[in-house]
């Protein structure tokens, strides 16, 4: 046998190995699959994810890592927004810190329902401040709204509640809403106005008068 020909034989086995290695690799990944959770049937914001709610499936492995949640579901484990029956859970999705249940007196809530998220204002004395953002409610009772804090955050919440500042609310998803410090009102009216507020007692301003011109001495 020639050389050439034992170098073409050789060729070809190598050729022969390397495509079915790669086809091999193709099928196997075709037939992948990531193992995650389905939500099966509606759920709303707050509420407890476990059997009743959702199952666990495969889905065709991607390759792209989608941020799938795939760990184990726990007591504490929440949906963070509403979601439809067949919607796939990714980490996002899923409340898993440790939740506390308290109820706060708000002043002149808005319309609220289970699910819906608020931003909570404290006011004290001339100030108001922002020290709840995007809290889960779970019921409402006339002024009464049951809420999701994190459970480190309770003591500070039962405390709040127990005081005598004046809780407010507004619907919100808390995206776009400031951290700021406690807000006066001639703050708030300077935001809202787009201008300086003037505080109390504050007349017009003035034009400052001008420096009277020396006499010039005579010699």
């Amino acid at each position: 046998m020639s050389r050439n020909v034992l170098i073409a034989i050789l060729g070809m086995v190598l050729f022969v190995v390397v495509a079915g290695a790669m086809y091999l690799e193709i099928a196997v990944s075709a037939g992948a699959t990531d193992q995650v959770w389905e939500v099966t049937r509606p759920v709303n914001s707050g509420d407890t994810l476990n059997q009743d709610s959702v199952r666990r499936t495969r889905v065709p492995h991607s390759g792209d890592n989608l941020d799938y949640f795939t760990a184990n579901l726990t007591g504490s484990s929440r949906a963070a927004h509403d979601m439809s029956a067949g919607t796939l859970l990714f980490r996002n999705d899923v409340l898993q810190s440790d939740l506390a249940l308290v109820n706060l007196t708000l002043k002149t809530p808005p319309q609220l329902a289970h699910g819906q998220t608020i931003d909570v204002y404290l006011q004290v004395g001339s100030q108001t401040m922002l020290v709840g953002r995007r809290l889960v409610v779970d019921q409402i009772t006339g002024t009464n709204a049951a809420v999701w804090v994190p459970a480190a955050d309770e003591p500070a919440w039962v405390t709040v509640q127990a005081g005598n500042g004046a809780l407010f609310a507004a619907r919100s998803t808390g995206v776009g809403v400031p951290q700021t410090r406690g807000q006066r009102m001639d703050d708030a009216i300077a935001t809202l106005t787009g201008g300086s507020a003037v505080g109390p007692g504050a007349g017009p301003a003035t034009s400052p008068s001008p420096s009277p011109t020396p006499t010039p001495k005579k010699p």
